[in-house]
């Protein structure tokens, strides 16, 4: 079966890594997965590195037309005036609908001319590639990897809600993230699925057999891009009530709000305490040394792919309460699930982790079982599958 993947992000994270997982696991399991994405991208270069086919639908930064063939042209100095000065005069709203017809038009060509059995589309912002696929009758799958947003301008919470009604299935990496698109947007729930992220699970098993699990300090590791969804900013300031324990916290990523949180650690005194590593492409490294891991978000998260290889590690995890953090880490069994935005009770969690060690170590195993039986990239590929062959025959 040949499997399209369009997506429009040009950034690198928990989305594209999933992408590109999924698609190895797929070739592997003897079908043809296709990239229909942003050229310049690290997801396309690790695609043709892998030797993933792609089809470029537009280029980094640029305004390269389907599959480059036509640029932008330069518009001449009183010409872009009067061109600026007429679009202004044009509702947001107008614009922004004639902007989609138009971009509907390129990917109706696009796949046209490279068709595919079934499309998975990533709809992170970017919703239209499902109009066109149903114009050239290839099925598709609208598959969410953030939660919705609500603070939208009005004509695009209708058009995300429009547009997914006309998907043939829409999914995510969680049911809660799953449940919550479908009654944000309406829809139907016999046409919605979900299936959890998956990992290389063997590759993190080497790490928990590895890990140093008595040392000392007790060593908090965090990861993922460093945006106020994440709530890292919560978890510095969890430090002050730590006073008394010898622990340190690792944070590896890199994001806009990097001088704001290294800001925080020093107005709180805990400058010492907070070690902050950048981007780190061999992260399954940063686990061994870990005496646990926290992911304290507060918004956006659809399940957390960090999770299931810290737990593949066999460390004890934290969480807060947010959309589908819960049902990745179970409370009282993998780790500790505290109120999303609270920073005392991420310190109670982290202090109850470093007084009961034997506790820690436990919730380490049980991680390392779940991640076994629910987070392998193979049982991910087997549900994915699932869905594109329903798919595919309801076509």
């Amino acid at each position: 079966m040949k499997i399209g993947f369009f997506t429009s992000i040009e950034g690198w994270g928990g989305s594209e890594i999933y992408l590109l997982t999924l698609m190895e696991g797929l070739r592997a399991a003897g079908h043809e997965p296709v990239l229909y994405g942003v050229e310049g991208t690290r997801l396309y270069e690790e695609c043709r590195v892998c030797g993933i086919q792609q089809v470029a639908w537009k280029a980094v930064c640029g305004a390269t037309e389907v599959a480059g063939r036509t640029k932008e042209r330069a518009v001449p100095g009183k010409s872009k005036i009067l061109v600026h000065g007429i679009r202004s005069l044009i509702p947001v709203s107008v614009r922004l609908l004639l902007g989609n017809i138009k971009e509907v038009r390129r990917l109706v060509r696009l796949f046209r001319q490279y068709p595919c059995d079934v499309m998975h589309v990533s709809v992170n912002g970017y919703e239209l590639a499902g109009l066109a696929c149903r114009s050239v009758g290839i099925p598709c799958l609208a598959w969410h990897c953030i939660m919705p947003v609500q603070d939208l301008l009005w004509i695009r919470r209708w058009l995300i809600r429009w547009t997914n009604r006309h998907y043939d299935k829409i999914g995510g990496m969680s049911k809660t993230c799953v449940d919550a698109w479908l009654k944000w947007c309406r829809l139907d729930g016999a046409r919605c699925c979900w299936a959890w992220n998956g990992i290389d699970v063997n590759r993190f098993q080497v790490e928990a057999s590895s890990r140093r699990l008595d040392g000392k300090p007790f060593v908090i590791l965090a990861i993922g891009r460093l945006h106020p969804m994440k709530g890292f900013d919560l978890l510095i300031r969890a430090l002050p009530n730590l006073k008394d324990k010898e622990v340190v916290l690792r944070i590896a990523g890199e994001g806009d709000q990097d001088k704001a949180l290294r800001s925080l650690a020093s107005n709180l005194e805990e400058g010492e305490r907070v070690e902050f590593l950048g981007h780190q492409d061999d992260v399954h490294r940063l686990y061994r040394h870990a005496s646990c891991f926290v992911l304290p978000s507060v918004s956006h998260e659809s399940f957390g792919i960090v999770l299931a290889e810290a737990m593949a590690s066999g460390l004890p995890i934290i969480t807060s309460d947010f959309g589908p953090l819960p049902e990745i880490n179970i409370d009282g069994e993998t780790g500790i699930v505290v109120a999303a935005g609270d920073s005392a009770a991420l310190a109670g969690a982290i202090r109850y982790l470093v007084d009961h060690p034997d506790q820690s170590m436990q919730f380490g195993r049980n991680g390392v079982k779940r991640a076994v039986e629910c987070f392998s990239r193979e049982r991910m590929v087997e549900a994915m599958l699932h869905i594109y062959r329903e798919l595919v025959k309801a076509k």
